[in-house]
């Protein structure tokens, strides 16, 4: 038997991609022209690496990406990732040197100029190194056997020889550290970033919960991404997720830390954590790396990217291959298309036991549920969301519906935050004052950029009464044009 509703779903445009692109920049990506193919290809967070560069470089390049972002009224999230207590070695005349397999290496603590038997290491006197211990440098490229530990460092045996570039990682698997979580480089680098007012931070080497308060001490509401990249980190994901709001699969360390063959299930657990939490998911690390110099990525990597999206990340993030490879657009653009396939896939979707009605208050998530429950079920295409700090939009997100979610919000930073959240694409619009205003200023916007159809059918969420710290307490079924609910409203 028929409904005699008529709910009308849109037929207006293609699949949108839900996955998001996170493109880090660099020298091959600094220019206008470049920053502004970026964003046409699909670029959704512009990635800023403080490990690298001089505030002067962010700053041009930030004020580039804004420009270019107003110029296509799209919304970029800026993301500044933060170095962290990264242990890294010195630097080294012409920038390298050559291990040769079996020789004797000196480590000493601290920053300095290092040649093939002498390297210096930062934070080295943060570490507890015993002998017979396991020192891999350069993301686990090159290993060393520790054969002598004293107070004025280690000396090691090369035993997986290779080239060491300067400033590369060093890691000590199994050794306890005693590094501070933010260093003083860190905290000039957050002060410099909220003056340019980056939309979201990036944390490095995360281990506790205390690690993210110890940033939010200095950012307060900016959003912070733990990235997990150490063995530790990834024992207390549980705790890193209560105070973070997003974590990302930071493959190269971690993949140091743990074995190899451990860090596709670490992945997938850190993803759907992530998830039922209600948090920001981030898959990163060496996603498309043959692309720094080819055209075309491996079958291996495409397949890497695919499972990924299927896995349930928000985003996925690319590093060198848009900070100093050959083909950074073209990165960006093969990423784009693997992410829309992997959409299409029955896989992809909702992953099992994500409801968590404590995340968020147990109103605003059971309304979130419901609303992405409510549009799959009825087929309709559109989900309208309206948010003042983002939170609604982000529940929505968490339950991956099917349907296109647009979120609108009056706040320009929230606008631009939004912009990393799984299947959501955020809308700017000028504040009203009342549920039906509110409804009206969505309606316009859709019917304005061809996004639904009068007659469409859509469900509404958002927390009323309008400009006021509202949980998300309210659902409406709504159809384009007609002004009335199609349901009784659900309010919680």
């Amino acid at each position: 038997m028929s409904s005699p509703l008529h709910l009308a779903c849109s037929k207006v445009g293609p699949m949108r991609r839900k996955t998001k692109i996170i493109a880090t920049l660099g020298p091959a990506t600094e220019s206008p022209e470049a920053i502004h193919k970026l964003i046409e290809r699909g670029m959704n967070v512009a990635r800023f690496n403080f490990s690298h560069g001089s505030h002067a470089d962010h700053e041009r390049r930030f004020g580039i990406v804004r420009q270019c972002a107003s110029d296509v009224d799209r919304p970029i999230a800026i993301m500044q990732d933060i170095q962290g207590p990264k242990i890294r070695v010195g630097t080294f005349p012409g920038g390298a040197v050559e291990l040769v397999e079996g020789s004797t290496l000196r480590l000493h603590a601290g920053d300095g100029v290092g040649d093939a038997e002498n390297v210096h290491i930062a934070y080295l006197e943060c570490v507890e190194m015993s002998v017979g211990g396991t020192i891999y440098l350069a993301d686990g490229l090159i290993e060393l056997e520790a054969t002598v530990v004293d107070d004025d460092g280690v000396t090691a045996t090369v035993v997986q020889a290779g080239e060491l570039l300067e400033h590369k990682g060093a890691s000590f698997p199994g050794a306890r550290t005693s590094i501070p979580a933010v260093t003083d480089k860190d905290v000039e680098d957050l002060e410099f970033g909220l003056g340019l007012g980056f939309d979201l931070i990036a944390a490095s080497f995360v281990n506790s919960g205390s690690d993210i308060r110890s940033v939010r001490e200095i950012v307060a509401e900016r959003p912070i991404i733990a990235k997990i990249e150490t063995a530790v980190g990834y024992m207390n994901l549980d705790d890193v997720l209560e105070e973070a709001d997003g974590a990302m699969v930071a493959r190269g360390d971690l993949g140091v830390e743990l074995s190899l063959e451990s860090v596709p299930r670490a992945q997938y657990e850190i993803i759907h954590r992530a998830n039922v939490a209600g948090k920001i998911s981030i898959t990163a690390t060496e996603m498309l790396e043959s692309m720094i110099s080819s055209p075309r990525p491996t079958r291996a990597e495409v397949t890497d990217v695919y499972r990924s999206v299927l896995d349930g990340t928000d985003a996925v993030m690319l590093s060198a291959e848009t900070a100093i490879g050959e083909f950074p657009t073209r990165a960006v653009k093969v990423m784009a298309s693997i992410c829309a396939e992997a959409e299409r896939s029955p896989s992809f979707g909702r992953a099992k036991d994500v409801s968590n009605l404590s995340e968020g208050g147990a109103f605003a998530s059971a309304t979130a549920e419901a609303s992405v429950d409510t549009a799959d079920r009825l087929g309709l295409d559109t989900i309208v969301a309206f948010s003042e700090s983002g939170t609604t939009a982000r529940l929505i997100s968490k339950y991956r519906s099917k349907a296109d979610v647009y979120a609108f919000t009056p706040i320009v930073r929230t606008f631009r935050q939004m912009a990393i959240y799984g299947g959501v694409r955020p809308m700017l619009i000028e504040r009203v004052h009342s549920t039906d205003e509110m409804i009206a200023a969505a309606e316009t916007e859709l019917l304005r950029r061809g996004l639904v159809e009068k007659g469409d059918g859509l469900v509404m969420v958002a927390g009323v009464p309008p400009n006021q710290s509202a949980s998300t307490n309210l659902m409406k079924l709504h159809e384009v044009g007609s002004g009335d609910v199609l349901h009784p409203a659900s309010e919680t």
